[in-house]
């Protein structure tokens, strides 16, 4: 990184575009993760009733896979604030207590999602050092699987820490 990128990182602005970079980097893996999901499954069902011979490793990979589409899709999701909500009571609240409620909802969402990535990245850590297997026909050790999870709550919290900072009210 050079003289001019550490410098665009440390105003706010360039910070965003960083963890919009990050963010949208992880919603292509999600992207190519569910495809291939896909492709697995077209593919064993090919292998399976055309030629009678079924894969042993398909369903463990998607199974990964669908870890890795499901956390990596979230800070998107967030980013765009696309999380889903039950807003009768907001939409029934005043223009200024509206603001402050969203913003209260957004930090909250932060929080939560601090400690969710908490909770996960010690798992994690446990499985790592305990050199914990999965119980697949061809086990591969279990924190490669978990190792999104912390991180897709870890970016999700960025997000929603930024949606709870902005100067006009949270979306």
């Amino acid at each position: 990184m050079n003289a001019a990128d550490s410098q665009s990182l440390a105003t706010p602005h360039g910070v965003a575009r960083f963890l919009d970079a990050v963010t949208k980097l992880s919603f292509n893996v999600s992207a190519l993760a569910l495809a291939s999901m896909l492709s697995l499954v077209v593919n064993e069902v090919a292998m399976r009733y055309f030629f009678n011979a079924p894969t042993t490793w398909s369903m463990d990979v998607n199974q990964w896979l669908f870890a890795l589409a499901t956390m990596m899709a979230l800070p998107e999701i967030t980013r765009v604030n696309g999380n889903v909500a039950i807003t009768i009571l907001i939409e029934r609240m005043p223009e200024h207590r509206r603001a402050v409620a969203m913003r209260v909802i957004v930090l909250v969402s932060f929080v939560a999602c601090l400690v969710a990535c908490y909770i996960a990245g010690s798992e994690t850590l446990r499985q790592f050092k305990s050199n914990i297997m999965t119980t697949w026909v061809h086990p591969i050790p279990k924190w490669w699987i978990s190792t999104c999870i912390p991180f897709g709550f870890l970016l999700s919290a960025l997000q929603f820490l930024r949606l709870g900072l902005k100067r006009d009210k949270p979306a």
